[in-house]
């Protein structure tokens, strides 16, 4: 009889359609990247595009998307492709863009381009601005998230912040610091002599704050990858991972 058979096609077909029904889809975000200054950029340049949520006050931008290219002309195209389920309405999201060559950042977006809610539509034609010298880590602001591969669960965890020209200062979690370190390149190197204050710490501040110290001392060379910055020390080990908060 042809019924069960019928029926076991119709069950089957069921199944499928609910599991369709329950994944999610695919969205993308599409546009340009460009700079006005009438020069070319070296052969081995790179564009990094990145789709960003920025709906929290006083946190680090989350990242939904990012994408490194070639940068073969000006302006550039580029893709990102998102999950639709990551998308929440009353949210904001923006695309930000970096032009680098190896680590040293050539050109950058100096505003965010929203997309995807808030009227915005799902394309972005950006305007990048040159970077005058100096290092990517200029005028930043980074939280450290781990120490020697492990999760820092404290209070307050240590804090970093870079001005100009490798000048820094920052928190231990507890004790203020600064000083002036040398970056060349993807190279650095923190001084032995920081200026920090002596205040008394609870011991788990403590012994979060020494651990931190001890990794600036020890790093040798640092990554940027969006909002994710990494020391590393001299076998190319991460002693320090941070997030960024500006």
């Amino acid at each position: 009889m042809p019924f069960p058979k019928l029926g076991q096609a119709i069950v089957a077909c069921a199944l499928v359609l609910t599991i369709l029904g329950t994944q999610s889809h695919a969205g993308t975000v599409t546009g340009t990247a460009a700079y006005r200054e009438r020069i070319a950029v070296p052969p081995d340049a790179t564009l990094y595009v990145e789709l960003q949520g920025v709906s929290l006050a006083d946190a680090p931008a989350v990242s939904l998307a990012a994408k490194r290219y070639a940068m073969d002309s000006v302006p550039a195209q580029f893709e990102l492709t998102f999950d639709d389920e990551l998308i929440k309405d009353g949210h904001r999201y923006v695309v930000r863009a970096s032009i680098s060559q190896g680590q040293d950042l050539l050109f950058t977006t100096d505003t965010a381009y929203p997309v995807l809610t808030d009227g915005a539509g799902n394309s972005a034609d950006l305007m990048l601005v040159q970077v005058q010298g100096g290092s990517i880590l200029d005028d930043t602001q980074w939280t450290a998230a781990a120490l020697n591969g492990t999760p820092i669960e404290a209070e307050r965890r240590p804090e970093i912040n870079f001005a100009q020209d490798g000048a820094f200062s920052g928190s231990g979690g507890c004790n203020r610091f600064n000083g002036q370190a040398d970056i060349s390149g993807a190279t650095i190197a923190f001084p032995d002599n920081m200026a920090a204050t002596l205040m008394a710490c609870p011991p788990a501040l403590e012994e979060v704050e020494r651990q931190f110290f001890q990794a600036l001392q020890s790093a040798t060379t640092y990554a940027v990858e969006g909002d994710a910055l990494a020391f590393l020390d001299a076998a190319g080990e991460p002693v320090v991972k941070f997030v960024r908060t500006r």
